[in-house]
């Protein structure tokens, strides 16, 4: 859905972006992100639950020290290691984590991935395409045969317009997750924008 986005806001953006595989060495919201994910992803392994705990009660992802020296290390290799980055890197990760991280608002989860790939093509009749990418966290609940697709967003604005209504990333994830597992015929997507 990005690569699509951007290919209709520029396509010389596009074209150094996803083709030349330039780096985007101004952009200081995204290499923010790429830290948030990083530590998003790396805390929901269950035997991390203590780790997490830790955060919660302290409602600070330092302290954890290995999260601190992660984010560190990151932040140096992306060049946003000043204080200004790292405090926003600090709670926007914390909004990850506070917003119902393990999926329970629903009820008992049945399955959850972090970082869910999908590699789908479709041949038939008179459709023909192929999508592919990564699900942030998925959460199946087999009692309610619901399945909730959930994408974390560290840009400064929020969906408006077209982006509410018809968001097209939206559709790509409920596919994929159509696809991957039929039997969940409710599909909730959330986007959270930490």
């Amino acid at each position: 859905a990005s690569r699509i986005k951007t290919a209709k806001e520029c396509s010389w953006k596009y074209w150094c972006k996803y083709k030349l595989k330039l780096p985007d060495s101004s952009n200081d919201g995204a290499s923010r992100g790429t830290i948030c994910h990083l530590i998003l992803e790396s805390l929901c392994i269950p035997k991390r639950k203590k780790q997490y705990n830790k955060i919660i009660k302290s409602q600070d992802i330092f302290a954890v020290p290995s999260v601190k020296k992660l984010v560190y290390i990151w932040a140096k290799k992306l060049n946003v290691n000043d204080p200004e980055n790292i405090d926003l890197i600090k709670s926007m990760t914390l909004n990850g984590l506070e917003y119902d991280y393990f999926g329970s608002k629903i009820g008992k989860v049945s399955e959850e991935f972090s970082e869910k790939k999908f590699d789908i093509v479709v041949e038939e009749k008179d459709k023909r395409y192929h999508i592919n990418g990564f699900i942030d966290k998925l959460f199946l609940y087999k009692k309610q045969g619901v399945a909730l697709i959930r994408d974390f967003k560290t840009s400064k604005e929020v969906f408006k317009g077209d982006e509410i209504d018809n968001n097209l990333q939206d559709l790509i994830y409920s596919l994929a997750t159509k696809t991957l597992f039929p039997e969940y015929n409710k599909r909730q997507c959330e986007f959270i924008f930490l």
